[in-house]
């Protein structure tokens, strides 16, 4: 599926764990908002999918926050304190309500999840279903 669109997706052979990750963008959102939490997921992404890098360890997701405008000793503290944890529980449990089972997954309140890879024309198809 990649290959077909040109996408230079290579992820690692097991999954990992993405709760740090996770944790960090919600300090991003609250430091620096929503493009800037676009971006850190962006650059988490590539970093996760196309360089087989382990997203779970700090020395990863560090740096990809720092280029955010989040000081490490920022990230740290929010991870120390789990400052971010409740969101990102909530989040995890509309995402099992909603049916997301893996990544990338879409959702709407009160809607089903659309998820994983698929053809674009797979995509648009089901976007319009879920105009409905």
């Amino acid at each position: 599926m990649a290959r077909e669109v040109g996408l230079p997706i290579d992820p690692p052979q097991r999954n990992v764990n993405s709760r740090f990750a996770l944790e960090t963008a919600e300090l991003v959102r609250a430091k620096k908002g929503e493009r800037a939490t676009g971006a850190f997921y962006h650059d988490v992404s590539r970093a996760f999918f196309a360089e087989r890098a382990d997203i779970s360890k700090r020395e990863i997701i560090v740096p990809i926050a720092q280029r955010s405008g989040i000081s490490a000793s920022d990230v740290e503290a929010a991870w120390r304190n789990r400052r971010f944890s409740p969101t990102v529980n909530a989040f995890i449990e509309e995402a099992h309500v909603a049916g997301a089972t893996g990544v990338p997954a879409m959702g709407w309140p009160h809607r089903r999840a659309i998820v994983g890879m698929m053809p674009a024309a797979e995509l648009v198809r089901r976007l319009r279903n879920e105009a409905r």
